[in-house]
């Protein structure tokens, strides 16, 4: 390994967190299963993120169709301003993201092995910037070491971005890792490019095709920590 590149959200700190925290402070939203509710979240969130990336919407669009849409599949309707509120709590309440555990130690480990660390993010740059500052991985990573979705016109699982990363970074293929938690868009976006990927997935999501496309699956960040100690 000389190159490990980490995805974001999900990955580096829990993004679900904050959106559990907003499902159940939202007064339409408080008596709904969140763990229910999340996945048809992200299926919309997706589609919003595509059109958003495309150039078809703006943020604010985004934001009012995918909680609205998420809402009507539990035949509850809220009006534009509602879902604009929605957000304003979500965003509020991201604003105490922290780091998943062992996530600043392996940072340190690797860095202190010399081993090249990068960071590749989907999301609108401004968000994605700004994340990055609350975690306190501005301690680690420079501006120029994280790849942002937006500022490059291309999002993950595009191979373009992780060859934009190749060019600017300089990387060997077979000698960079990407680790990230979700299986379509990490892990076969940097398996098609010669990357190797390590999958973290803690709440053991099912992968789209062939598992074995990661070199390792692991659990916890307790585990990746553990194997990254063993093989770096």
């Amino acid at each position: 390994m000389r190159t490990i590149a980490f995805d974001l959200d999900d990955t580096l700190y829990d993004r679900t967190e904050p959106l559990k925290q907003t499902f159940s402070s939202f007064r339409p939203t408080k008596e709904l299963r969140f763990n229910e509710i999340l996945p048809i979240y992200h299926k919309y969130s997706d589609i919003a993120f595509e059109k958003v990336t495309n150039q078809q919407w703006t943020l604010e669009e985004s934001y009012v169709y995918r909680i609205r849409k998420t809402l009507q599949e539990q035949n509850i309707g809220i009006s534009e301003q509602d879902a604009l509120a929605f957000q304003a709590m979500y965003t509020k309440n991201q604003d105490r993201i922290q780091l998943r555990p062992h996530i600043e130690e392996i940072i340190q480990y690797l860095q202190n092995k010399e081993i090249q660390t990068i960071i590749i993010t989907n999301g609108p740059s401004t968000n994605q910037r700004k994340k990055v500052r609350q975690l306190g991985l501005e301690a680690y990573f420079s501006a120029e070491d994280i790849i942002v979705s937006e500022e490059e016109a291309v999002a993950k699982p595009d191979p373009k971005i992780f060859q934009i990363a190749e060019e600017r970074f300089s990387l060997t293929k077979n000698e960079t890792w990407y680790i990230g938690d979700n299986f379509l868009i990490d892990i076969i976006g940097a398996s098609q490019v010669g990357w190797k990927a390590i999958w973290l997935k803690p709440n053991h999501q099912k992968p789209q095709c062939n598992p074995n496309l990661a070199e390792k699956t692991v659990h916890s960040t307790e585990e990746l920590k553990d194997y990254l100690l063993r093989h770096v």
